[in-house]
């Protein structure tokens, strides 16, 4: 089973794919779009959860600041 939490998983993930089809000149699996399309959402949730975290932080920082 793959576990992703943090983007550094996806890149090992993708180093791993690499190698295996430099060595064995094959895909490590079928409909290799699909899996492909997938990790893009993944990455841009994460990036999406980490930008509405920042703003959160921000707009406490300025709020704070206000006070």
């Amino acid at each position: 089973m793959i576990e992703l939490e943090e983007p550094r998983d996806v890149r090992q993930l993708i180093k791993a794919w690499l190698t295996e089809i430099c060595d064995t000149g094959k895909l490590p699996f079928e409909g290799g779009g699909t899996v492909v399309q997938l990790l893009n959402v993944w990455l841009r949730s994460y990036e999406i959860e980490k930008v509405t975290d920042l703003e959160e932080r921000v707009k406490a920082l300025e709020e704070q600041k206000q006070t």
